[in-house]
């Protein structure tokens, strides 16, 4: 038994002496790989919900990239921050020049600075007013509808033209009979003929008779009173020829007119659409030949009421033909309805050329009414614009660098901003890569390209 004692109490000091003599420090790193070491001491967490540290993009920039791109960044950024295996011996007379290295939207990473250069797509600034404009759908309508009816009730003896001809201001139509008319223009011209020869021998007859009164009245072989009466019977017989003269005038103009009605003539510019009749019918007042003129060619659209008082006569309009979108016409309003229909909405008429005729009445178009035109200011793409949480600026480019300057944005339109700021007209806008931009970055210029469209309608 107590050897039993002696022995348990043997061990227990053994273990003890064995404990103070070895290094805790030792014994802990002994334990513990060199794997976890290295773990230890560079493992980053790489969270793809949110961009990584120092990154130029914004959390709302970030949600827009792809995982691809997300994860881009993040291996860019584990891969400056991660200590190198290889160690610098202390005995290095130098230590290794750092390359440049140009990096392109895409690459990953959100540094701009040090010796990194990065590659944009840049634009010159411009100036350019702002339109809003109404959409649509109208019918067209001919510019001018002219219906030419007959002057008064007959047979038609002939059409001198066919529907689809064009015709001209006093071009013939179609003519009435007439023959009637005619008889009696002739009739009564023959009747005022007889009575105008015999008022003129009358004339003749009292100038002649005056002449010779008033060659004796001057000798003095007749009396005052015969030498009167002979002056007032040239005057009578004048005047009685002037009156016949002017009776027939008056009597073969009006007949005349009532033949000109018998016979129709164009009064406007344009092709004949309709022709109510044939020859040899019976026509009135009810039939017609229709011209219309496709010259200039309307539009007639529908707007809500919260749209028609925004829009004024002469403002622009420009339309198209779902059916041939190249084809885009430019043109006015020129009327507005003050009455609303039963879908509370406004009628608006524009106005067109139309060349070559190639709109017709009837067909549907699409159209966009200018409601409001803001004044010329910088136009830029939205994408261009980064924001930095109430704070908004734009990246330009001076000398190869990159400058950063705050602005204030106004209206936008589609992909287009209004921005006002620091700026003239000719900067370099970046355009693309500005996302991995910092102030002072270096950068390569790879393309200068026009980024406001020619035309902003359709």
């Amino acid at each position: 038994m107590k050897l039993d004692k002696l022995i348990f109490i043997s061990m227990i000091i053994t273990v003890f002496i064995f404990s103070a003599c070895t290094n805790p420090a030792d014994q802990s790193s002994s334990t513990e790989t060199p794997a976890a070491k290295e773990s230890s001491s560079s493992e980053i967490a790489v969270d793809l919900s949110s961009p990584p540290p120092g990154s130029n993009a914004t959390q709302e920039k970030w949600d827009t990239f792809d995982d691809t791109k997300k994860q881009e960044s993040w291996d860019k950024y584990v891969a400056d921050n991660t200590p190198s295996d290889e160690s610098t011996s202390p005995a290095d007379e130098t230590a290794p020049v750092e390359e440049a290295v140009v990096r392109t939207p895409g690459s990953g990473g959100g540094g701009g600075g040090g010796s990194s250069i990065i590659s944009v797509t840049v634009g010159e600034l411009t100036k350019a007013p702002m339109n809003i404009y109404y959409y649509g759908l109208g019918e067209l309508k001919a510019g001018d509808e002219i219906r030419i009816t007959p002057g008064s009730t007959g047979t038609v003896v002939s059409v001198y033209v066919s529907e689809g001809d064009f015709v001209e201001p006093g071009d013939l139509l179609f003519s009435l009979d007439n023959n009637d008319l005619v008889k009696n223009i002739e009739r009564s011209s023959e009747k005022w003929n007889n009575d105008l020869d015999l008022a003129s021998i009358k004339l003749n007859e009292a100038i002649a008779n005056y002449e010779t009164t008033s060659s004796l009245y001057s000798k003095e072989l007749i009396a005052k009173s015969e030498f009167d009466k002979a002056e007032q019977s040239w005057e009578e017989a004048e005047l009685n020829y002037e009156k016949i003269q002017l009776a027939k005038t008056i009597e073969i103009e009006n007949l005349q007119e009532n033949l000109r009605t018998t016979v129709a003539i164009s009064t406007g510019r344009g092709y004949v659409s309709n022709i109510t009749f044939k020859k040899g019918e019976q026509v009135n007042s009810g039939d017609y030949v229709e011209i219309i003129d496709i010259e200039r060619i309307a539009i007639t659209v529908q707007v809500p009421e919260n749209i028609i008082t925004r829009i004024k006569k002469g403002k622009r309009v420009v339309a198209k033909q779902a059916s041939a979108p190249a084809y885009i016409l430019e043109g006015v309003v020129i009327s507005m309805g003050l009455k609303a229909d039963s879908n509370r909405t406004y009628e608006v008429i524009a106005e067109f050329d139309n060349p070559n005729q190639k709109l017709l009445p009837g067909m549907l178009m699409e159209a966009q009414i200018q409601m409001v035109q803001y004044s010329p200011y910088f136009i830029v793409p939205k994408e261009s614009v980064i924001s930095e949480g109430s704070d908004q600026f734009i990246y330009r480019i001076k000398d190869g660098v990159a400058e950063k300057v705050p602005v204030e944005t106004g209206q936008s339109r589609g992909t287009l901003m209004q921005i006002n700021g620091p700026l003239k007209e000719g900067d370099l806008l970046v355009l693309q890569g500005q996302t991995y931009l910092q102030k002072g970055a270096t950068v390569n210029v790879v393309e200068t390209k026009e980024y406001l469209p020619e035309s902003k309608e359709f």
